[in-house]
């Protein structure tokens, strides 16, 4: 068994088992993968792929538990590296940020500043994602972080921590009958259609649940991921727009009017997301404080030493996070 076989079984996984996508991300031939990949199927005895004809169709039982300890293994591999990396040069690295759209652009611009100037040879790589796309397949590389604004649900693999609470406004054009309601109701709301966040995201399930306590049935006119998409068909007179304040405040020059939504929807939590196989290094606490204040390497290091979540929340009881 070679660690090059382990890292074709993972690559092929995933690229949704398209060997030739996996070679191609591995900078390899598709004849050579699918060569190492059958000498280990031959070597261990069993199958780890389900094949029709020349195409993977799927993951054998067996090869799923497989799979699981190949990635820890690769995950302890790049651990070992990075203890090594350390030791040789602290000032070396990488640091990879997985997150949405709205937290790159009103979010992460100061903290990005202070960490590309005092790491300048940190290799640093910012990736956008969607939160419907990332549910569940959070990142989970040596130098990959996440920071999402919706909730991940269990992972055993994960540490979630809170980053941030976030709240959600309403965007009108400046001519609409709501632009001089200081404090619409959901009632007010429901008689235009609405264009929000696609159902499942946290920002919508928040709305949803609002609006069902209220015996409330909104129009959603139109639901889309991106607030600037929906911020540029409230413009066009589509309807109202109800997305993350953040968002909804840059509307300068926009012909649109801001309204704050407090009074009837809940602030939302933001969380960090990162491998429990990552060896933190002293840029990465420092990039962690510079965007979370409240994520000292102190509580950080706390929060490494704990065997599960529920002593995990622990140590975040009764901390004040930021409101955005």
């Amino acid at each position: 068994m070679k660690l090059q076989q382990l890292k074709y079984l993972k690559a092929i996984k995933d690229n949704n088992l398209n060997v030739s996508a996996a070679s191609q991300s591995l900078f390899t031939t598709q004849p050579g993968v699918s060569k190492q990949v059958g000498l280990l199927e031959k070597e261990l005895g069993v199958r780890i792929f389900e094949r029709r004809g020349k195409n993977l169709s799927g993951i054998t039982p067996i090869g799923e538990r497989i799979l699981e300890q190949v990635e820890r293994m690769l995950a302890l591999e790049q651990k070992i590296k990075a203890l090594a990396n350390e030791h040789l040069d602290p000032s070396v690295g990488t640091l990879n940020i997985y997150t949405t759209h709205t937290i790159a652009r009103y979010l992460l611009p100061n903290s990005v500043s202070y960490f590309t100037k005092k790491y300048p040879n940190i290799n640093f790589h910012l990736h956008p994602t969607l939160p419907l796309q990332t549910k569940g397949v959070i990142s989970k590389g040596h130098s990959d972080f996440s920071i999402v604004a919706h909730d991940i649900g269990a992972d055993n693999d994960l540490i979630q921590l809170p980053a941030y609470l976030w709240t959600m406004g309403l965007v009108v054009p400046e001519e609409h009958p709501l632009a001089e309601v200081r404090k619409p109701t959901l009632k007010q709301l429901s008689e235009y259609p609405i264009l929000s966040y696609e159902p499942g995201s946290t920002g919508r399930q928040v709305q949803d649940e609002v609006f069902s306590r209220a015996s409330i049935n909104p129009n959603y006119f139109m639901t889309v991921m991106d607030a600037d998409v929906i911020k540029r068909y409230v413009q066009l007179g589509f309807g109202i727009g109800i997305i993350s304040t953040l968002a909804a405040r840059d509307i300068e020059n926009t012909g649109l009017t801001y309204i704050n939504l407090d009074h009837l929807f809940e602030p939302c939590n933001a969380w960090i997301c990162f491998s429990k196989d990552i060896l933190l290094q002293n840029y990465m606490y420092d990039f962690l404080m510079s965007f979370s204040p409240h994520l000292t390497k102190t509580l950080m290091e706390s929060v490494l030493m704990q065997n599960s979540s529920e002593k995990v929340d622990k140590l975040f009881e009764g901390l004040e996070l930021p409101v955005y």
